[in-house]
């Protein structure tokens, strides 16, 4: 995934500072999700785990991943605002090791399209 100057050659590249910033976004809404769940699990299980040292320590790991997250997609940003607007990139190769299809659209390319995968083998998660 080589960084190049606006090739019109290729109408899938597109500007570098977009796809940081839809990584950025999912990224935040990533850690979001976990700080939402992690709380929700902890009001309806605290009162049972809170003696256990590997709950407490669980619950503190995902608080920890959350921040990491959030800290990451910052780091995105700040390389995005230091990027050439005239890089371009081309995000075809990247996305297609992705395994969710709503991954793929939220950060594949910028009108969602992504490659689209086999849904049986998409890796998408079924409530169980």
């Amino acid at each position: 995934m080589p960084l190049s100057q606006p090739d019109s050659n290729n109408p899938h590249a597109e500007r570098l500072v977009d796809v940081l910033a839809r990584i950025q976004t999912e990224l935040e809404a990533i850690s979001a999700r976990i700080d939402r769940n992690q709380a929700l699990i902890a009001q309806a299980t605290w009162d049972l785990g809170s003696s256990d040292a590997a709950y407490v320590s669980a619950m503190q790991d995902a608080d920890l991943s959350a921040q990491r997250i959030a800290g990451v997609a910052g780091f995105l940003r700040a390389l995005g605002e230091a990027s050439e607007p005239n890089w371009f990139v081309d995000t075809r190769a990247a996305t297609s090791g992705l395994t969710l299809d709503e991954l793929v659209q939220a950060i594949g390319t910028a009108d969602g399209t992504g490659s689209q995968k086999n849904e049986d083998a998409s890796g998408e998660v079924d409530f169980f």
